[in-house]
């Protein structure tokens, strides 16, 4: 087969399995497998595949078919301007979360302390982590996740990136404050779980396929969010800052959240749809 006629079987193949942007995706599939990029892949139409390549493509194929995340299947997703790998035991990075690293760099460098601290709650690939210590170079970085599994992906991808010298990744949710850190951070941040338990079902089936604990944040979508809030006057400095990424209908909530917490300049930021997606608060000094 010629790769244009394995991206037109592939394109139909996800098709017929109302998979979203199938061209996109057969396209996706064939760069990684080519190891080029989408655009020569495509305009690679007449070369001839081997046996093997056409068999590992169309087994891709057949994986996105299952409504696999892309992201799963090529082992990697980009991340502001980086390749970080994920595997099953990671939540996919996302594009609002580029946008919280963004935020937070703006408020460190805002703050103007010359070698800022970090906390991170529930650091996953370590994507959040890695992020700022490539935007903050002199910033000391401390990420914490309960799963082993992450923890061990997000250090590959530290050392990967060549960032794991100002990155300590601990097993730990920081909430029995074993390490010490009361009153150490300058900014806390966290991507934490925020779907209501009840909504879970409703949700893509790529998104299904992703670690529940990553995504179910129970009754209310607020007990991640409650707990690392009550904590954050406890781990930040007088005029630290709290950064999280939150549900679009939960600003109301985390605002109050945040005030009774004592922190104070709350504010909830759009993303770029429109939509609150990030909560902000000061630890008054």
């Amino acid at each position: 087969m010629t790769v244009a006629e394995c991206l037109k079987k592939g394109e139909v193949y996800l098709i017929e399995r109302d998979v979203p942007e199938p061209k996109a995706n057969a396209e996706f599939l064939m760069a990684e497998m080519l190891s080029v990029g989408r655009l020569t892949a495509v305009t690679q139409g007449t070369r001839m595949l081997t046996a093997k390549e056409t068999h590992q493509y169309l087994d891709w194929i057949k994986w996105r078919g299952k409504r696999i995340p892309l992201a799963y299947i090529l082992g990697h997703q980009p991340f502001l301007g980086i390749k970080i790998s994920v595997t099953r035991d990671s939540l996919v990075p996302r594009p609002e979360t580029e946008e919280l690293v963004i935020e937070c760099e703006r408020l460190v460098k805002l703050s103007k302390v010359p070698a800022p601290k970090i906390i991170e709650i529930g650091t996953g690939t370590g994507c959040i982590a890695i992020a700022l210590a490539q935007l903050l170079p002199s910033a000391m970085i401390f990420a914490t996740d309960l799963s082993k599994s992450a923890l061990d992906l997000a250090q590959k991808n530290a050392i990967t990136h060549h960032v794991s010298n100002r990155i300590r990744f601990v097993r730990e949710d920081l909430f029995s404050n074993k390490q010490g850190l009361r009153g150490w951070a300058d900014l806390m941040v966290s991507n934490p779980p925020y779907i209501p338990t009840k909504e879970l079902d409703r949700l893509e089936p790529e998104v299904l396929k992703e670690p529940r604990m990553a995504l179910d944040g129970g009754k209310d979508g607020l007990d991640a969010i409650r707990a690392i809030i009550q904590m954050a006057p406890k781990m930040l400095k007088p005029g630290g800052v709290l950064a999280m990424e939150i549900g679009a209908k939960q600003g109301s909530a985390v605002t109050k959240l945040f005030a009774a917490a004592g922190l104070r300049g709350v504010h909830i930021k759009k993303d770029a749809q429109g939509h609150d997606r990030f909560a902000i608060g000061v630890l008054p000094a």
